[in-house]
């Protein structure tokens, strides 16, 4: 399929569902969203904040370039040593939820294959806020998942959800189309609970 220039902007339909961790619709939840990867996408005021509805989500539509980039897409390591690069249409996207106290951004990038299929190819980022407010705060990853030390001492893991599915597709297969759809569900994991300190709430 022959690509649209990517320094023409599509209009991207997108569409973040919310669920709690028994899978319903997790409604009101407030969130922030972030497309692309501007200078100021790591602001604490870059984006929109939103709230979930009825359904769990949250959708707008607006104006994106998507990257292209020349990607080695293999599915094992077998097929990795093999592999040949191929061009992708990607979106990064970034969402910023509250979890154990503090807010913190996430930022998955999702790549489109010429065959038609969806793949994150690059893992999760994970950042806190840092002294000057920006979510630069970089959160590691160890084993597989993210954890952070907060101010009371104890180490959790961050961010408070799980990405379950992440989908990029063109409204219609037309080589100059200009409309695309992006599809993101996130499911919560249990809230974070801080231990009673020992004592607390006991009289003299």
């Amino acid at each position: 399929m022959t690509q649209i220039p990517i320094t023409r902007p599509v209009t991207l339909d997108v569409q973040i569902t919310v669920l709690r961790p028994d899978k319903s619709h997790a409604v009101g939840v407030p969130l922030r969203v972030i497309l692309g990867t501007a200078a100021d996408w790591q602001s604490p005021t870059a984006g929109e904040e939103m709230a979930t509805g009825d359904d769990g989500t949250v959708q707008r539509t607006l104006p994106v370039v998507l990257a292209s980039q020349r990607r080695e897409v293999a599915t094992n390591f077998l097929a990795r040593l093999m592999a040949s690069r191929e061009t992708t249409r990607q979106v990064q996207v970034g969402v910023v939820m509250e979890y154990a106290g503090r807010s913190w951004l996430s930022a998955i990038t999702v790549d489109r294959r010429a065959n038609g299929a969806s793949l994150r190819l690059d893992p999760m980022r994970v950042y806190g806020r840092a002294s000057d407010g920006r979510f630069t705060d970089d959160v590691p990853l160890h084993d597989g998942s993210w954890h952070k030390r907060l101010p009371s001492g104890k180490m959790v893991s961050l961010p408070g959800f799980v990405v379950t599915s992440a989908t990029l597709d063109p409204e219609s297969p037309a080589p100059d189309n200009a409309a695309w759809r992006l599809r993101v569900t996130l499911q919560q994991w249990e809230p974070h609970v801080v231990p009673a300190l020992a004592g607390a709430g006991s009289t003299p």
